[in-house]
């Protein structure tokens, strides 16, 4: 299993960059074509209508990071930008997030926890946006009974290396802030830095493909189980059907995503008893080092630019982290 999912990871990854380097050609292509003057007044009318174009390249790379962020062009051919459930998006847009998520059987049936969290991501210009996530936690543990506060923050720095009508790739800066008191279970107590680069594509018949990978790098409050490292991974497809007449609900989107992360770097003293137990943890299936979750669900387009996103994620490879978990998201752009 985990020698598949490494070889699927690098045949997307080899993919995606020979479809990049062919979409940005044709882009720059495009570019040129507006240059012309016998086509400039009808693609100059054309932009009026409908919006801000995106081209940015390495050719332009010191273009777009002062100049103020507009939305992106949506229309009946190509794949609108969508937000999913756990995903980090490539691009950036300007909205609040509120989200619902019931998680079963934390950490091997220790607890049942009610997350509510918020998300506001901001766009500062085409290439910088930041990102603040706050959280309210309800834990039901076994050992200290129910707990309500606030969680942990998360916030992020991001910048758009590569954009067109067709692709977007960004990076970005992540710190995870303990801000949960972690003696009542509301908090991971360890501070975390780290680094992501996140990928969409539009594949045609509005089916996008969207990808994503991390690192996490703890650097306060390590416990024993902790990994010195975590590398973080995923792949996510969504498909838009637009329903015109009706004007309640529009843009259904159902998606998949596959996300998962892996440990480097784990206590020696578990590393001591790995040889010994090795037989019986395979056996158990708590000998896994890495998880692999896939979570479907779909999303729903309701006026005034509000969303509605559902979700049900399972882990394919173990169990040991949870059971299941339920989301459901409201987005609002602005």
């Amino acid at each position: 299993m985990r020698h598949r999912i490494s070889v699927l990871l690098w045949l997307l990854a080899s993919w995606i960059c020979i479809y990049t380097t062919h979409s940005f050609a044709n882009e720059e292509k495009v570019q040129v074509a507006m240059e012309n003057p016998s086509t400039s007044e009808t693609l100059k009318t054309h932009a009026e209508h409908h919006g801000l174009k995106r081209n940015l390249g390495f050719s332009n790379f010191l273009e777009g990071w002062l100049t103020p962020w507009k939305p992106y062009v949506e229309d009946e051919i190509r794949a609108p930008r969508v937000p999913l459930l756990r995903i980090t998006p490539a691009f950036f847009k300007r909205e609040v997030r509120f989200n619902y998520i019931y998680v079963d059987d934390e950490h091997q049936g220790e607890a049942d926890v009610n997350e509510w969290g918020s998300a506001l991501e901001l766009p500062l210009t085409l290439r910088i946006k930041i990102d603040i996530e706050p959280k309210v936690l309800h834990v039901d543990t076994e050992e200290h009974g129910e707990n309500a506060g606030f969680g942990d923050t998360k916030l992020a720095l991001r910048a758009m290396i590569l954009e067109s009508e067709t692709f977007s790739l960004s990076t970005g800066s992540v710190i995870n802030v303990p801000t949960g008191d972690e003696d009542r279970e509301l908090g991971e107590g360890i501070t975390t830095v780290g680094q992501q680069l996140a990928y969409w594509m539009d594949l045609g018949h509005r089916m996008s493909i969207h990808s994503f990978l991390g690192v996490d790098v703890p650097i306060g409050g390590n416990h024993k189980e902790d990994a010195d490292l975590d590398f973080l991974y995923g792949v996510a497809l969504s498909k838009t059907i637009t329903i015109k007449e009706n004007p309640c609900i529009h843009g259904i989107t159902p998606f998949i995503e596959l996300n998962g992360h892996k440990g480097f770097g784990l206590d020696k003293s578990e590393g001591e008893h790995a040889a010994e137990d090795e037989s019986e943890h395979e056996a158990e299936g708590i000998g896994e080092k890495y998880m692999v979750d896939i979570l479907p669900g779909v999303r729903f387009d309701l006026p005034h630019e509000l969303y509605v996103l559902a979700g049900f994620e399972i882990p394919l490879n173990s169990s040991e982290e949870f059971d299941k978990r339920v989301w459901f998201s409201i987005i609002k752009d602005f």
